[in-house]
């Protein structure tokens, strides 16, 4: 009974940080949009203190067994509630975890004093309210701890190439991605404005290819495919790699051989649609259905991710939280090729 709540218990404990993530943004919205605090901000005892303390380390994917208590040099009084020894891992920025923690605190009477001590290597950050120290940390850099999350990276479908405004809204989300076109004239038209854009393709072979240059078929040919190869591979030189519908007629075919063939032939690195992950793409549960999917994503995992554009739109917002806990986003590319 224990080994099979394990799984059912992690995921609902990274359920919990991902909502506290959320929440942070929200907070974290607030505090960079004003200027101003607020007036008549609420003074917080030093347990209050503590807990949003322990929030806004968690909000980075920090483990319990950083945290320790321990007695720090100079620093006392009736309303200390608690003293801290912090490890922290090289990849965050101790001064992300002080603005965390100013952005948490910034509708509540807090204020937080941070000391960097070079030659000891260590900050000392204290939280006070109603001019009292409540809380003290020490932060340092150890080597030996590591955020423990996976890799994830994407490739998108269907993007909106019959409109070039759209299209190059869409291109400028700053998040890393390769677009997945089809052969067609209209692929090959926006091929400048992906170039210009900094954006990677890569290129799907399937039974959808309807335009006579490229397409392919298992009742042609060996010479007719060559010629359809041929205009493919000299259209869309710059593919980061060719990707094949398994489930297509032209991949059951005796002639995907040959096909198959003609591209390593000519170096294209070739991978089958189902070698990367998909999500139920429901609008409705979108945001549920990609939470489902980061919690299978295990520390060593690397995983791809093929999503329709309109999809991405969404998961693009909700990218930093993950981010900012531990996670990695790369490039396909980085993966695929090399890896």
């Amino acid at each position: 009974m224990l080994k099979s709540s394990l799984p059912k218990n992690v995921a609902l404990i990274l359920f919990g940080v991902v909502v506290l993530l959320l929440i942070s943004i929200i907070i974290i919205t607030k505090y960079v949009n004003k200027d101003e605090q607020p007036k008549n901000r609420e003074v917080l005892s030093g347990i209050e203190i503590d807990k949003s303390f322990h929030s806004a380390l968690k909000n980075y994917g920090f483990s319990n067994t950083w945290i320790s208590k321990k007695k720090l040099k100079n620093i006392s009084g009736d309303s200390l509630f608690a003293t801290y020894s912090v490890k922290v891992p090289k990849d965050v920025p101790i001064h992300l975890l002080i603005l965390e923690l100013k952005s948490i605190f910034w509708e509540n009477e807090v204020s937080i004093e941070a000391e960097e001590i070079v030659s000891a290597k260590r900050t000392i950050l204290k939280l006070s309210s109603e001019k009292k120290v409540k809380l003290a940390v020490e932060f340092y850099y150890a080597e030996n701890i590591f955020r423990e999350y996976g890799t994830v990276s994407f490739l998108v479908t269907d993007l909106p190439l019959h409109d070039e405004e759209m299209l190059n809204d869409f291109l400028k989300i700053p998040e890393l991605f390769y677009c997945v076109l089809v052969p067609n004239a209209e692929s090959k038209k926006q091929l400048s404005l992906l170039s210009k854009s900094g954006k990677r393709f890569a290129l799907l072979l399937n039974d959808d290819i309807t335009e006579l240059d490229y397409k392919l078929s298992g009742n042609y040919s060996d010479d007719r495919l060559s010629r359809s190869i041929k205009e493919i591979v000299g259209t869309f030189y710059s593919a980061a790699f060719f990707i094949i519908d398994e489930k297509s007629d032209l991949y059951e075919s005796k002639k995907y051989a040959f096909i198959e063939e003609q591209l390593k032939k000519r170096g294209i690195v070739l991978v089958t649609k189902g070698r990367f992950e998909s999500i139920n793409s429901n609008a409705m549960n979108l945001e549920n259905n990609f939470q489902d999917f980061m919690l299978s994503v295990k520390k060593d995992d690397e995983k791809v991710l093929i999503v329709r554009a309109e999809n991405y739109l969404t998961i693009s917002t909700l990218i930093p939280s993950y981010r900012k806990i531990g996670y990695k986003f790369i490039y396909p590319g980085d993966i695929i090729i090399k890896r």
